[in-house]
C-alpha cells in the first residue's frame, strides 16, 4: 500500500468513525425526542382524561337539576290542573247559589 494509498485509508476511516459518532448523537436525540413525545402524549391524555371527567360531572349535574325543574313543572301543572277545577266547582257553586237566592226570592 503506497503512502497516499494510507494516508486515504486513514482519512476514510476518521470519516467514518466521525459519521458513527454523529449518527450516535442522532440516535440519542432522536430517543430522547421519542421519550419527550411520550411523556406530551402522556400529559395530553391525562389532561383530557381531566377535562372529560369534569364535563361529565357537569352534564351529570345539570341533568339532575333539569330532572328536578322537570318534576316541579309536572307538578306545577298539576296543581294548575287542580286549581282550575276547583275554580270550576267554584263557578259551579255561585251559580247554584244564585239560582237558589233567585229561586228563594221568587217564592216569598
Amino acid at each position: 500500500m503506497t503512502p497516499e494509498q494510507e494516508e486515504w485509508l486513514i482519512r476514510a476511516i476518521q470519516e467514518l468513525q466521525a459519521a458513527q459518532q454523529e449518527l450516535r448523537l442522532v440516535q440519542q436525540n432522536q430517543q430522547l425526542l421519542i421519550q419527550e413525545l411520550r411523556e406530551g402524549q402522556a400529559m395530553l391524555a391525562q389532561f383530557f382524561r381531566e377535562a372529560l371527567e369534569r364535563f361529565d360531572a357537569r352534564t351529570r349535574a345539570i341533568e339532575r337539576r333539569t330532572d328536578a325543574l322537570e318534576r316541579r313543572t309536572e307538578a306545577l301543572e298539576r296543581r294548575t290542573d287542580e286549581m282550575a277545577q276547583e275554580m270550576r266547582e267554584m263557578r259551579q257553586e255561585i251559580r247554584d247559589l244564585r239560582r237558589d237566592f233567585r229561586d228563594f226570592l221568587e217564592r216569598r
